[in-house]
């Protein structure tokens, strides 16, 4: 009869649980689509066929002009994670004389043969990322407990400040057209890649609510990241990029982008072999829903 009568006592002493904090509008699924112009330019080297010499874009074919490629990319986020699905393109062409002799697809050819080149490529890229860690989140790891972080709170109860730091798992698969003419030697060669690649990588982002200094400006958000990719399929090597990206929202829902890509190559192919990257500056547009 006692404990009866002081449970209403107990119960208005106990302790109450802290309330759940609320979603987090940046929390949500939200679909992301960004196309860009490339402004790239072609660097490294090539050889064709067996003992072929390697000839470098810049001092031995003139391969190296920039060109605009085009860059675009599709991405769900929820959370800690996050999928995109990235495609680009990219091609030049040049001609010239050559600058010393050299073996092409098994013919010699002399200093000051006459040659053209034309040089294609195309990639596609579903890709996964996992945010390990986000120090100023509601749960700092994946496994986190529900949290709070009061503190890091903008006027519409989304983050001032999120950091990522993303582990990054996807598949790519790279496809290269090169041909060679001389019409000295009466030589064309045409040679095809086609490398599958598993893709493994680590990425950084933040992004910042930037309302309180720049009022016209909604939000920033800044990333960057390096990827490594061993070839499964198609020949031997790998691939690798390297990403640096800004994009400005100036409404809560388009961003103007800009920034930095690479897209690397180091793989053999039957009797074509690459090693070099295509590198260049983005400018763009993206848009949120």
């Amino acid at each position: 009869m006692l404990t009866l009568l002081l449970l209403p006592c107990l119960l208005a002493d106990a302790p109450v649980p802290p309330e759940a904090p609320d979603d987090r509008q940046s929390e949500e699924i939200r679909l992301e689509i960004t196309t860009t112009a490339w402004f790239p330019r072609l660097v490294g080297s090539y050889s064709f066929g067996p003992n072929g010499t390697s000839l470098d874009v810049e001092t031995d074919t003139n391969l190296h002009s920039s060109e605009v490629g085009f860059m675009g990319e599709l991405g769900f986020r929820a959370e800690a994670w996050e999928f995109r699905l990235i495609g680009s393109t990219f091609e030049t062409s040049g001609e010239g004389r050559l600058n010393a002799p050299a073996r092409v697809a098994g013919v010699d050819l002399p200093a000051q043969a006459a040659w053209a080149s034309t040089y294609s490529q195309w990639m596609i890229r579903p890709e996964l990322d996992v945010a390990i860690w986000r120090p100023f989140a509601d749960e700092p790891f994946p496994w986190s407990a529900q949290g709070s972080s009061p503190g890091n709170r903008n006027a519409d109860g989304d983050y001032l400040v999120d950091l990522r730091i993303a582990g990054r798992i996807g598949f790519e698969y790279m496809h290269v057209t090169q041909t060679f003419d001389s019409s000295t030697a009466g030589l064309r060669v045409v040679q095809r890649g086609g490398w599958s690649a598993v893709v493994l990588g680590i990425i950084v982002g933040v992004g910042i609510d930037t309302r309180p200094l720049l009022p016209w400006l909604h939000e920033l958000e800044i990333e960057s990241g390096i990827t490594a990719s061993p070839i499964i399929a198609g020949g031997s090597g790998w691939l690798y990029s390297i990403e640096a990206s800004m994009r400005g929202y100036l409404t809560p829902n388009a961003a103007l982008t800009f920034g930095f890509r690479l897209q690397g190559t180091n793989a053999t192919s039957d009797q074509y072999q690459r090693e070099g990257s295509i590198m260049g500056l983005i400018a763009g547009a993206s848009i949120r829903f």
